[in-house]
């Protein structure tokens, strides 16, 4: 009798090349060369962003599969990932766990976890052994950690789709034969349904990575339909060895937690209210820092050169605006900073010019002549009150995002704010 049975995949690539999603999109096929098929979409769930040992985008594979023969399944996955993965370099540690029947609450818990904080190989073990998964593991086996999170992940509140082609092997490591006018009328045609096809700012097409990997485009959007739609209408110039569509937590802000300052940790991402204590300034190379404060301590936000024209919102604010800011937390030197992804500006202080009064009869500048009043030198007219000019802001409350360029695969765009659905 047939079963569920959920198989998780990670950490298959390494720096030089490879791809977690290839070797997830081969065994899919090959899974349906052995007669079975999948329940459901398959998975590619990002992980923590801050990871300090992710290869590129700290992704995990997870596929829902109806089969009665485990072991089967579990010879597929090892010689998909024997045949696919980087295994001679360094840092390329691949794990595979297969659950039968759904994951229970521990390993829900699991993933979110692993998405907003760091885990270890022991504690990943732990819970996989306690839920009778069957365990793979090569060299450290550090894959097992995002291939049980990638099982448990949540997607009930929120999830996006994203359609993946890749190439065939001969054309690894070469430009990618997209046209780019296809891709900006692709954009035209099914934004905000899809989102982060390209750059409005700097120009990037962003659906065709730039590393030797197996990937030659990725089509992200709202439902599996309008990715599917947005991808006929490029014009490839190469051939296609498959394609394949996943569910995602991209777009989610997964990611992000509520934190006070004083609680923040190197390697999480947050959102903090706060005050802004210090002027915006620009440093050397373009980047933008100020200091956040709660009422449990200060911080130090920064905007990096690489956001672009985001840094010119961050520049206008001022010492006693309100906000609410979204990013990562790094230790730099002995503090920590948190690298902005997002900004919600609440209220903004006002800004005002104080100068001596013009006289009512000449218009002439008057002259102060003690703490309270002043004095037209020509008419001899008195006055106790100051001229008082609002400076208008150039910036209003509101929220502000990194152009896509810069955005983190987690992180939701506006445009999902305002306009997603979720289905």
């Amino acid at each position: 009798m047939e079963k569920r049975v959920w198989i998780g995949i990670d950490d298959t690539d390494s720096r030089r090349g490879g791809c977690t999603t290839y070797v997830g999109a081969v065994l899919i096929r090959r899974i349906e060369d052995a007669g079975y098929g999948l329940d459901g979409y398959p998975r590619l769930i990002r992980l923590n962003p801050n990871c300090p040992y992710k290869t590129r985008g700290n992704a995990a594979v997870a596929l829902p599969v109806r089969a009665d023969k485990i072991e089967l399944l579990e010879d597929l996955v090892f010689k998909v990932i024997e045949e696919y993965a980087d295994l001679d370099i360094e840092g390329t540690d691949p794990g595979a766990i297969i659950l039968v029947g759904e994951p229970s609450e521990e390993i829900r818990k699991y993933y979110w976890h692993v998405v907003r904080d760091l885990s270890t190989i022991e504690e990943a073990e732990k819970i996989a052994l306690n839920n009778e998964t069957r365990l793979l593991r090569w060299n450290k086996g550090r894959g097992v950690i995002g291939a049980l999170a990638a099982i448990g992940a949540d997607l009930t509140m929120e999830k996006t789709y994203e359609l993946i082609a890749h190439r065939k092997k001969e054309y690894w490591g070469t430009v990618r034969l997209v046209d780019p006018k296809s891709v900006w009328l692709m954009n035209e045609k099914t934004y905000p349904l899809t989102f982060d096809n390209v750059d409005e700012e700097t120009g990037e097409i962003r659906i065709t990575p730039h590393t030797p990997c197996p990937v030659l485009l990725g089509i992200r959007g709202v439902t599996p339909s309008i990715v599917e739609e947005a991808y006929k209408m490029l014009r490839i110039y190469e051939p296609v060895e498959f394609y394949t569509i996943f569910e995602t937590n991209q777009g989610t802000d997964a990611h992000l937690q509520p934190m006070k300052i004083a609680d923040v940790r190197e390697n999480i991402s947050v959102i903090i209210d706060g005050i802004v204590k210090t002027k915006p300034r620009f440093t050397m190379g373009g980047h933008v820092f100020f200091t956040l404060e709660d009422e449990t301590g200060e911080i130090t936000c920064a905007a990096y050169e690489p956001t672009k024209s985001f840094r010119h919102v961050i520049v206008e604010l001022e010492p006693g605006d309100r906000i609410t800011v979204y990013g990562a937390v790094k230790r730099k030197t002995q503090a920590f900073t948190l690298n902005l992804e997002k900004i919600h500006v609440k209220s903004l202080v006002e800004l005002s010019i104080v100068r001596q009064p013009r006289c009512p009869v000449c218009r002439k500048r008057m002259e102060k002549i003690n703490e309270q009043g002043y004095v037209c030198k020509a008419c001899k007219t008195l006055s106790s009150s100051q001229e008082v000019i609002m400076i208008r802001r150039k910036i209003s409350p509101g929220i502000y995002e990194v152009p896509a360029s810069a955005r983190r695969h987690l992180s939701k765009p506006l445009a999902l704010s305002s306009n997603y659905q979720h289905c």
